[in-house]
């Protein structure tokens, strides 16, 4: 299925302008554009059964997405992320508590960004580390 200004128009609104995920706002023009750090409104469209999984290539298996959700999303099933976010609200809550377990989260989410700024070098200059403070 080709992307065309009618599909991507039926599918933006299917949701009314909103990630079928998280639920934030999209912008029609802003299809395909940015990264997830980018262009706030940025998206794409989703299958919502990946077609690697034996989902269609039909309009009838798409849904609009924010491209934060859609990058986080990947290969994984609804179930599967929902089980993330339920996993990310544990984590979320320990932080917020400062128990030990919420410090040990922070620790791993750091190093975590470490090695994706590692893994994402383009060419010879890698993109710059975060530091501590600027972690979320």
């Amino acid at each position: 299925m080709r992307s065309t200004g009618r599909i991507r128009k039926d599918v933006f609104g299917r949701t009314a302008g909103h990630c079928h995920f998280c639920g934030d706002s999209i912008v029609f023009e802003n299809y395909g554009r940015g990264q997830p750090e980018g262009l706030d409104g940025a998206w794409e469209i989703d299958h919502v059964i990946q077609r690697g999984k034996g989902g269609a290539r039909t309009i009838d298996n798409c849904l609009p997405a924010c491209i934060r959700c859609n990058r986080l999303r990947w290969h994984r099933t609804g179930s599967e992320l929902r089980e993330l976010i339920l996993l990310g609200l544990v984590a979320h809550d320990e932080i917020k508590r400062g128990s030990k377990l919420g410090q040990t989260i922070l620790s791993l989410k750091t190093e975590r960004l470490r090695r994706n700024d590692v893994r994402r070098k383009q060419g010879n200059v890698p993109f710059r580390l975060r530091t501590e403070a600027e972690v979320p």
